[in-house]
């Protein structure tokens, strides 16, 4: 059986922090692929590689491994922030960091948001995580745009459907490819491109300006 993708250790972490690691990556693939029922604690066990004992000496039960787990979808928001430091002068660049970094958050987490999925029935609160990410990079980018223009530096309009779109296009891309895997004919970095250009052409009436 494949073991969990961990990466090296690294110095100052612990054996105990990373087998704690282990089990939450183990448990993640396997709720990714079987759901929170078929992720048993053995199986668990079993892909990272340690015994059950063990698990339960890091969380009381497998309800706090996936909350664990969960709370990985929550801290984002300093992260996009980030993404969007620059001045207006610097617009579409920062745009398309933007695109490129909440792409990625996605990417990263896609083991997580199809456990959100699967177990959006069985556990309720888990929908309000998963729309989470998506709702806090369209309100981070909107209060960006919104600041460009109380500045005056881009036209008056609605900065939250402009953002809205914008986050739509990778949040919907990245489910076509990783939920629904069908065989788009993109490449990421053209779509980064062309959503940003389409979003610059909208607020500003011009693809070319503020490179």
């Amino acid at each position: 059986m494949d073991q969990p993708d961990i990466g090296p250790s690294q110095g100052g972490r612990g054996e105990e922090q990373e087998t704690r690691e282990r089990i939450l990556a183990a448990a993640s693939q396997l709720m990714a692929k079987k759901g929170y029922k078929g992720a048993t604690t053995r199986k668990i066990s079993q892909l990272a590689g340690v015994n059950e004992v063990t698990i339960f000496r890091h969380f009381k039960n497998k309800e706090a491994i996936l909350e664990e787990l969960l709370k990985g979808i929550v801290d984002i928001r300093q992260q996009l922030e980030n993404d969007l430091h620059g001045d207006f002068s610097e617009l579409k660049q920062m745009l398309l960091r933007y695109a490129r970094g909440y792409y990625q958050m996605l990417v990263e987490r896609k083991e997580i948001l199809m456990i959100c999925m699967i177990e959006a029935d069985n556990h309720p609160e888990v929908i309000k995580l998963f729309s989470s990410l998506p709702m806090t990079a369209v309100e981070v980018l909107s209060n960006k745009l919104q600041e460009f223009q109380d500045q005056g530096h881009l036209p008056k309009g609605d900065a939250c459907a402009a953002a809205l779109m914008f986050v739509s296009t990778f949040f919907y891309s990245f489910m076509a490819k990783y939920r629904v895997n069908l065989s788009l004919n993109f490449q990421e970095e053209q779509l980064f491109e062309d959503a940003t250009n389409i979003l610059m052409n909208g607020i500003t009436g011009n693809t070319h300006s503020h490179r």
